[in-house]
Parts: C-alpha cells; structure tokens; sequence
C-alpha cells in the first residue's frame, strides 16, 4: 500500500496518518524503492490519507513520488473502491464523478479495483465524452495494461493450464510454508531451558489456539476476514494443521488438551478440572492469541490480550508452580501484563500459516532451533505502541522485547568486530567481519544483524540504531564461520527537514546483534563534507 498506510495516528485501520515529509522519505519510501529498483510491475496505492490529503488523488504521491522521483513504470491499481469512497467515507470529493475527475487529472492510476460496481467505468467514460478527462490520458493507463498482459503472455494464453490445480497442496508447497514457519518462529523467553520439551515429560495443553487451523492464517485466509466460526477448521477440507496433531505427529500419542476459554476468553471448561489435570503435568503449554480479521474488522480499543486468556495463565501459575509455556498466535503484538513473569518460555509464533502447526510443535520439542527475530518492537505497555528502534536516539528505548531479539537452544559466541578500514567515505564502502561460534548442544541458523548509531548528527536528531545489513548462517555443533557485511557512507545519509539528502561527518558506532549480544561494537569516523547533498 503505497504509502504510509502501516503508520495510523491511532492504530486504526484507514485513520489519518502524520508523517512528516522528510520522515516519509526516510523511513517509509526506501522498501518500495527496493521493488522498484528490481523491476516490479504493479503497485496498489494505499487506503486512506495522508496528512489529510487523500493519496488516491494524490499528484504529490502518485505522480511526483512515486512516477517521477522513484521511476515506477509499472500499472497502477487503487486499492478497493477507494476512488468512491473520497466522496462516501472521507468526504474529500463532493460526489462520485468528482473523485474520479481528480484521480485521473492529478494522478497515474491505471484500473479502480472493485467487483460489480462499474460506476468507474461509467463515470470516466462520461468525462472523456465531455472533454473534461483528454482521450490521451486513458491511453497512456491502457498502454501500462496491455503491456503487463503482454508481459504475462496472457494473449498468447489467456487461460491457466487447469492441470496445475492438482499442484494445489502439493508436498513441496506444503514443506515451503512449513520451512517459513520454521525460520520466522521466535524463542522469546526461557527460563531454566524449560523448552526444548522432553519426550518423557508430561506436558498439558491448554487455550483455544492449540487447537485451530484458522488462527494461525489470520485474515485474507479463505476469506476476507477469515473462516466464520461456522465454518470452523472444517472448511480447509483436510488441508492445513494444529499444534495438537504436529504434537502428536512428534510423540505418537494424543495429547492431554483442555481448550479452556475460547478466542474471546470466554470459559469454557471448570477452571477446577484444568487444575487437577495441571497438577499431573511436568509443564504446561498454553496457546494464547487472536481471532481472524483484515482492516476495519481488526481495530481494537486497547492492546491486551482477553482477561478470560490471560487468567488461564495466572491461575495455572499460582494454582500449580509448574512451569508454564507461551505460544502466542498473533498477527501484531498485544500487551501480555504479567504473563511475561509468570510463564517460563514465551515463543512468538506470529501467524505461522495453515500448516503452522508442526512448525511450532518441532520448535517445543527441539526437532527444530528457532532461528526467528523479531521484525518489530514488542512494546511492554500501550504507551509504547508506536515505539521503533530507530526513534530519536535521546528518546527512552525500553520495550518488552526490542527489534531483532530472538533466542535459541544454542550458545552462539561471537568474537569483535574487525573492521577494513576505521574512516568511511563516501564511494569508499567497509566491511565488519566477526567470527561466531555455535559451542552447542544444538545445530543453529544464526541471524547476524549490522546496526549504526552515531553519538550525534548535526541538524536533525539520530536514530537509536537502524538495522544497516544482516546474514543468516547455519553452524554445525562446534562450527566457526567468518561472517563479513558492508556498510557505505551512502547508508548513513538522511533527508533533512527541508528535503535534502546529505551524509553528516561524525563518528558512527557498529553494533552487531545489540539485544542478543552485549558489548559487540566498532567506530568508524564518517568523513564527508556536511553540505554534501545526495
């Protein structure tokens, strides 16, 4: 969704978002200019506003930025009727005809997505007639059309090969979700290596996502917002897994399994026959998180949990000392109070997918090291929701878990940073080398992860660390690999509130793995003329 459409004012869907232009720059346009620069050939232009101007009418956005700065050539598709909904939701447009008018005058957008409503077409036919809208302009968005249908070969062959359902639930596309789930899984707490689980051990299952296909896809999995609860897991039609059965997949036996309290935290079972059953158990595993959603049907009033689901959790604690596994399944993080002191182990397995399940159970069992990091601050209370790791560094960074944290079954040591050059330039670039080393017990995917703080910036604040290269490698027990990135000046250089570009001279602090690793860090002294512009 180009651009800005992941940063609302409120955490609601479609609310406005304010961003500062030269922010905007910085931080929201670099990963659309990396599919731009590798030759993507479509983008859908996002929901919504920015700064309270309307992005689908967008000259600013869709012609300056993305068409002409960015170099974008490829077609251009609106997200879901949000030409009309200028004039029926955001009141931009006093009607229909108006939006259109200023979608197709202002902007490059190619095709309005909808379904059956041809008010589009229609209503752009009308202004081309009238001559409000030259014939030209629709020829250019049927030239970037007809060239990605080209592309596609769909006039060569405009129907799919219908042989390729049975390739639908293949093995290898089945092993491919799974390895995803694999590699993105995060071990965010262990206490006493509680976890990995041990085949003798004992272990009760508890909480209403243990034992569902759908929680684990989220929205836009089957549907829109997800299977109804009608429809249940039964809609996959044998496809897809649970934590239960990848469990019972691993031990052979079914497993001990109370459900508890459903999505909503409602109770569903006598709390008093989970603890009896608890009180049998060596450990207890239970599945936290959220129901299906997309958009609008996701917004929320705070960031927390269900009390029903967090008190399974509190009363299992104080009722058995035994010790407690988290598994959340969860498409964004959500405030878990003091279930992060009261469970032993916390894994993170986000919304895995419909074959999620063995993932997460090979990951309590050890048949699988977590390798995952987090891809965003984990905030410890709703104050912290929209905090980032790379905030204004004089900022207080203090988050439940910080970007890029992650743990495994392993103990990785990682020698100093050796750098080739202690002066970086621009056109010049360096590497930092670091030797790691897996001592064991386990084999390990280890993410080695390059950031830069500078002590200052002259005129505009520093971020607190920016995420600069990374590589993830596997280590034998034993094994030491010699893992070398690169860093440029160009790197560094920031947009200034008045829209420039430029590299400030100073020093800059290498910081490999900050929240895994401590004390893992070199200085560089950027050399660059400070009116330099990029």
């Amino acid at each position: 969704h180009f651009i800005g459409y992941g940063y609302p004012f409120d955490g609601s869907d479609r609310a406005n978002r304010h961003i500062a232009a030269h922010e905007l720059l910085e931080y929201y346009v670099p990963p659309f200019k990396a599919a731009i620069d590798a030759g993507v050939a479509t983008a859908m232009e996002s929901y919504g506003v920015v700064n309270g101007e309307p992005v689908v009418m967008s000259f600013q956005y869709l012609q300056g930025l993305l068409r002409e700065q960015l170099g974008f050539k490829g077609m251009l598709v609106t997200d879901w009727g949000e030409i009309n909904s200028q004039a029926t939701m955001y009141k931009t447009a006093s009607n229909i005809e108006q939006a259109t008018w200023a979608t197709l005058n202002r902007t490059s957008v190619d095709m309005s997505m909808v379904a059956e409503d041809t008010s589009f077409a229609a209503t752009t036919f009308d202004l081309v007639i009238r001559g409000v809208i030259p014939e030209e302009r629709i020829d250019e968005s049927a030239a970037r059309i007809l060239q990605l249908k080209k592309d596609l070969g769909l006039f060569e062959s405009p129907f799919a090969d219908c042989r390729l359902q049975a390739t639908v639930g293949s093995a290898q596309d089945i092993e491919a979700a799974r390895n995803s789930a694999r590699e993105s899984i995060t071990l965010l707490k262990n206490t006493d290596n509680v976890l990995p689980l041990r085949q003798s051990d004992r272990v009760l299952f508890v909480g209403p996502t243990l034992n569902s296909t759908r929680y684990m896809g989220g929205g836009w999995n089957i549907h829109w917002q997800g299977p109804s609860d009608a429809e249940g897991d039964a809609i996959y039609q044998g496809f897809g897994d649970t934590v239960l059965q990848g469990v019972q997949r691993i031990t052979g036996v079914e497993p001990d399994y109370f459900k508890g309290v459903d999505i909503d935290g409602i109770p569903l079972t006598d709390i008093g026959a989970i603890i009896e059953a608890a009180k049998e158990a060596d450990k207890i595993v239970i599945g936290l998180g959220e129901r299906t959603y997309a958009e609008f049907e996701g917004n929320i009033g705070n960031l927390t949990l269900p009390d029903g689901q967090l008190n399974l959790v509190y009363t299992l604690a104080k009722a058995t000392a035994k010790p407690i596994v988290v598994v959340l399944i969860e498409g964004r993080p959500r405030i878990l109070g003091n279930v992060v002191h009261a469970a032993a182990a916390i894994v993170n397995a986000y919304l895995p997918g419909a074959y999620g399940g063995l993932p997460i159970a090979e990951i309590l069992y050890g048949l699988v090291n977590p390798s995952g990091r987090l891809p965003y601050t984990y905030p410890a209370t709703e104050s912290q929701a929209s905090t980032t790791i790379w905030q204004s560094s004089f900022s207080n960074y203090d988050p439940q878990w910080a970007f890029g944290f992650g743990m495994s079954y392993s103990q990785i040591t990682y020698s100093n940073v050796t750098l080739s050059s202690n002066v970086l330039r621009p056109g010049a670039p360096i590497t930092a080398t670091i030797n790691i080393t897996n001592k064991g017990p386990r084999a390990q995917k280890e993410t080695v992860m390059l950031f830069t703080n500078q002590p200052y910036r002259f005129d505009l604040a520093p971020d607190h660390l920016r995420l600069r290269a990374f590589d993830k490698v596997h280590l034998a027990v034993g094994e030491t690999k010699k893992v070398t990135l690169e860093l440029k000046a160009e790197d560094l250089a920031f947009w200034t509130a008045d829209l420039k570009k430029n590299i400030a001279p100073s020093p800059v602090n290498i910081v490999i793995n900050p929240y895994n690793q401590a004390d893992i860090f070199a200085t560089v002294q950027v050399l660059a003329d400070s009116d330099r512009l990029l």
